[in-house]
């Protein structure tokens, strides 16, 4: 009996990457990515790691929240799972949510992948959802990340002193947002064909 990969819709269309949904059968490759303390650390899940049913329930609760978007990273070349990104906490009333992103695969850190991912959800977020701002918070020591978020044109909008003990030192918490204004242009808006 062979597997095929699970069907994955292009809901927000980038050059490299899209975002799409995710599948039950994603479980085991997520819970690979979660057991690695790596992995774990840059996302703030300290010392925590996660198995394939901890995945499956994630899985589900991300897929009945229409409230809070989360898609899969999904990578043009090979439609291979790379991350998740979603946004949390949106409130319509003030315009806002709070962003957050893993590329779990660790072959294809540094390569521009999140940055892409980051961007489509940004421009879904201000779009489609109407929102304002999107602001994010990481660990200081998490370098690779806070290029990433200046990349995709997040600006530093505070600190949190000595937040966290790591390794036996005390490292900040940093704070990032983006505006509307900051974003520019939408790619996706294109996209819709929307007529007048």
């Amino acid at each position: 009996m062979s597997t095929s990969a699970p069907f994955r819709p292009e809901i927000v269309a980038g050059d490299r990457v899209y975002l799409s949904h995710f599948d039950r059968s994603d479980a085991p490759l997520m819970a690979r990515w979660l057991s690695d303390l790596e992995v774990t650390t840059h996302l703030g899940a300290i010392g925590q790691v996660f198995g394939i049913e901890d995945e499956e329930e994630w899985i589900e609760r991300v897929r009945r929240d229409r409230y809070n978007p989360t898609f899969g990273i999904v990578l043009r070349d090979g439609q291979r799972l790379i991350g998740s990104l979603g946004l949390k906490g949106v409130d319509h009333k003030r315009g806002t949510a709070e962003l957050g992103v893993c590329i779990g695969e660790k072959t294809e850190w540094g390569k521009g992948y999140g940055t892409e991912a980051i961007r489509l959800l940004v421009d879904y977020a201000f779009t489609l959802l109407g929102l304002h701002a999107i602001h994010l918070k990481h660990w200081a020591f998490n370098d690779r990340a806070h290029r990433a978020y200046l990349k995709a044109g997040f600006k530093d909008a505070g600190r949190l002193r000595s937040a966290i003990e790591v390794g036996g030192e005390r490292h900040d918490e940093l704070f990032m947002d983006i505006t509307r204004e900051d974003f520019g242009a939408s790619r996706l808006l294109p996209q819709l064909r929307l007529t007048r």
